[in-house]
Formats: structure tokens, sequence, C-alpha cells
């Protein structure tokens, strides 16, 4: 397999690594904190003739570094089976019951993420039987759903302006909406899958009209897919439409921007 000359995997402690597993796709990549010139980013299709799981423990066994000791190794699932939940009725222990509850289907391994900026928990599922054969064959592989980076990261995104904001991001087929309040509270999160534009713009409006959001006023920012954003009637509807601007701290070139999921982007940025 071909990594940049600069990566020396038998040193693999430097680096960080960040798996990332979607109904379509694996993809990973490799940097190093302390030089922004050390990065590599690849994404691989799944076969449709092996399941999901099957599928990641070939792309494990064919690549054959991933179980190496990284000096941190992050795996995000991609799904829109998530659920957010507030401190004050988290509780680990019950984790499957609001899961299921909400859900209203068995769980295989429900894990969560507590909000480093927000008071709330979210509370995902992935199949035991990946979350077995991960945590066997990564070094220390800390689990993470797809929605806990952006939450983080759009939470302080333009907090200043004291507007409502709704941040559209565009992924793997699926639209996340997650609305903030003037007062940086969090309203919601939501991920749907979306098949074309017209879905987009239904969801978008639905989602601003549930929550009042003022048209001329309040902030509607996009990210991930721009070719998912080109849409007239949400131009019309909306006044204030902007692109989430993300800097990360490794480089990469307009290509490597335009490919990588924005979650990935926004751990690129910390």
């Amino acid at each position: 397999m071909f990594l940049p000359e600069n990566i020396d995997l038998a040193h693999s402690e430097k680096y960080n690594l960040s798996i990332r597993v979607a109904p379509n796709g694996f993809s990973f990549c490799i940097y190093y904190p302390n030089d922004a010139s050390v990065f590599h980013f690849q994404e691989t299709s799944l076969s449709n003739k092996l399941s999901q799981v099957d599928n990641v423990k070939k792309m494990i066994f064919d690549f054959g570094f991933f179980s190496q000791p990284f000096k941190e190794t992050i795996v995000t699932i991609v799904s829109p089976d998530y659920t957010l939940v507030p401190d004050t009725f988290f509780d680990k222990k019950r984790a499957n019951e609001l899961f299921e509850f909400n859900f209203h289907k068995i769980a295989n391994i429900v894990l969560s993420n507590k909000s480093e900026a927000g008071d709330y928990h979210t509370v995902f599922n992935i199949d035991e039987t990946l979350h077995s054969f991960l945590s066997r064959h990564l070094w220390n592989p800390k689990f993470q759903h797809q929605i806990t980076p952006l939450l983080e990261f759009f939470e302080n995104y333009d907090s200043d302006k004291r507007k409502n904001r709704c941040f559209v991001d565009l992924d793997d087929k699926n639209i996340s909406i997650i609305c903030f309040s003037a007062e940086n509270k969090l309203l919601s999160a939501n991920t749907f899958p979306i098949t074309n534009a017209h879905d987009v713009s239904y969801f978008v409006a639905s989602i601003w009209e549930k929550w009042q959001f003022d048209q001329t006023k309040d902030v509607l920012y996009f990210s991930g897919n721009t070719e998912w954003y080109k849409s007239d009637i949400l131009k019309k509807l909306i006044k204030n439409v902007e692109i989430v601007k993300l800097e990360s701290k490794v480089l990469l070139d307009e290509k490597q921007k335009k490919a990588i999921p924005t979650d990935v982007l926004v751990l690129l940025c910390e």
C-alpha cells in the first residue's frame, strides 16, 4: 500500500490514526500532530458481496498496519441511529434502554460520547461483531459517532453572532442538521438519508419552520458535499446562507478538502 515517504510506521506511536466506518465506505487517515506536512487520507468503497463487518475485517487484514500502537486511534461510526440525552437524565447503565426507546428496535452494542462543550451525551449503537473485532485488532481505540465532532465544532462556530444558527452537513448521502439558539443553546440534531437536492430543501425548510427561525436575520450554514446545496428554493427562502470555513492544521490540497468528510476535517482542525 502506498503511503507518503514522510510517514514511517516503524515509529507508529508518533502518529494519530482515524478510521471511519460508513454503510457504504471505509476510510482512514494518518497524521503527525507536530508536523502539518505529514498526512495521508484514503477511502475505499465496500464490496456488495460482503457484509459491512466482513468488509471491515478484510480492510484491516489487507492493509496490515492498523493494529500497530498509534499515539491515538479514533473509530468514527457513521449512522443516522443516535440520540442526544441531557446529562440530567443520562445513566450509562440505562443506555440500551434509552436507545431502544427512541428507535424501537433491539440495539447491538450501545456506546455514548460525552459532549466536551454541552451538557449532554450522544448515545449510539454499533454492530456487536464489528465492535468486538475492532476492539481486539486496534490499539486502544476510542469510538465516536459522526455527529459528536460536528456538534462540538458547530457549537463554537460564529457563536458570538447572537443569532439562531442552523448547520447542514452533507456526507455519505446523509444530511445532518444541527440547530442552536441565539443564546447558543443546542435545539436539535438529526440525520436523514437523502437522494436528491429536493430532499435537502425539504428537510431544511421543515427544521427552519419548526424552530420559527427568521428568514431574514438568522443564519444557515453548509458544509460537506457542495454539490447538494445548489438549491434556488433555499436561496429564495433564507437570506443569510454561508459555507462553513474549516482551517485544518494539516496541509490539504483542494481535492482533499472536497473528498474528506466534515467530521474528519473537524478532527484535523483541533
